[in-house]
């Protein structure tokens, strides 16, 4: 099944079969601008500004829902990790709520400039042009790390390392745990990354690769467990 949220008279998130097109069910939201949805086994969730939504996947149906006192236009994208669901509910930054992903129970917020990274021990934000490792079981600050100044979209975790791009051109690989730099390259073109727009491209992982989009390239790096 193929999520997607639209916008018209109110807002509307689609579920759609991804081998015929067929639509399967709607459901209908707050406003609906700019949410990607985030998608586990038994949530879809989506985000706009102040309200946050937790539809079942098979069906539908509301799950639940969490509105903070307002409403208005745009939306950005939640990130669902070990069993919480951070919702960037003040727009246009990403700062955000945490909810409990099964029962929508509010448990406390935090700060971030882009969608944050997981695993299941540790949190990655970039606060400020600084990214900080913040350890999930006492939540506190690890490491932090700079770069050169210019750091921006959204980290990746892949085999318990990150990856953050800079708007300068460079990619850094930091190991998770203490934040020690591994590998640098520079890609000869800004990665830019702006919380006032929907951001149209990050970085990406998968089948042994780590794909980067920078200006008008896009680079493919072979992973391993030793960047």
């Amino acid at each position: 099944m193929v999520y997607a949220a639209g916008a018209g008279s109110g807002g509307t998130l689609y579920a759609v079969d991804e081998a015929t097109g067929a639509l399967l069910w709607t459901q209908g939201v707050m406003n609906g601008d700019n949410s990607t949805p985030a998608v586990t086994a038994d949530g879809v969730y989506v985000t706009y500004p102040c309200t946050t939504y937790d539809i079942r996947p098979a069906t539908g149906e509301l799950i639940w829902n969490n509105n903070a006192g307002c409403e208005g236009g745009g939306g950005e994208t939640p990130v669902v990790a070990n069993q919480l669901d951070y919702s960037p509910i003040d727009f246009p930054s990403y700062n955000g709520d945490i909810f409990n992903a099964e029962t929508g129970t509010n448990d406390g917020s935090y700060v971030a400039s882009t969608p944050p990274a997981f695993t299941t021990t540790m949190d990655y934000f970039l606060q400020s042009g600084t990214l900080q490792g913040i350890l999930l079981s006492n939540n506190t600050v690890q490491w932090s790390f700079s770069g050169d100044g210019q750091l921006a979209g959204a980290p990746i975790v892949v085999n318990q390392y990150v990856f953050i791009g800079s708007s300068s051109g460079n990619l850094y690989a930091l190991d998770g745990t203490t934040g020690t730099q591994v590998w640098n390259v520079n890609l000869g073109a800004p990665i830019d990354y702006s919380v006032t727009e929907l951001p149209f491209t990050g970085l990406a992982a998968g089948d042994g690769l780590l794909v980067v989009p920078a200006g008008t390239k896009v680079t493919a790096y072979t992973l391993s467990t030793n960047p």
